[in-house]
């Protein structure tokens, strides 16, 4: 069961002591800001929309459990460099509703 996923730009930004304002705490290249030079809401709106973008995610965008899920793109991230590459984590190997296959072509290569 889902209880919650990532929550990178959608409910939450992490804010250092020296201002640095990053979408993710986990992901060291996602600083979008500073909370001393930039407006919060600035931020959070326009800066932070790239990380909103799930229909780019490439194994969450086909997955019926996008909307409560959506991975762990830090995990992609350290593994593949690329924050919308596959989570290499997630468990789920098709969609369930549509029938669709989720694994990448790289996935099917290490089975």
């Amino acid at each position: 069961m889902i209880y919650g996923g990532c929550n990178c730009a959608n409910c939450h930004m992490t804010i250092l002591p020296n201002g640095e304002v990053f979408a993710c705490r986990s992901v060291q290249n996602s600083k979008v800001g500073n909370i001393f030079q930039d407006r919060l809401a600035d931020l959070w709106a326009c800066e932070m929309e790239a990380y909103r973008e799930y229909g780019i995610f490439k194994k969450c965008a086909k997955c019926e459990l996008k909307a409560w899920c959506r991975g762990f793109p830090a995990a992609a991230s350290g593994d593949h460099g690329d924050l919308y590459d596959v989570d290499p984590q997630y468990w789920k190997t098709g969609n369930d509703l549509t029938g669709e296959s989720l694994i990448s072509t790289r996935e099917e290569q290490s089975l």
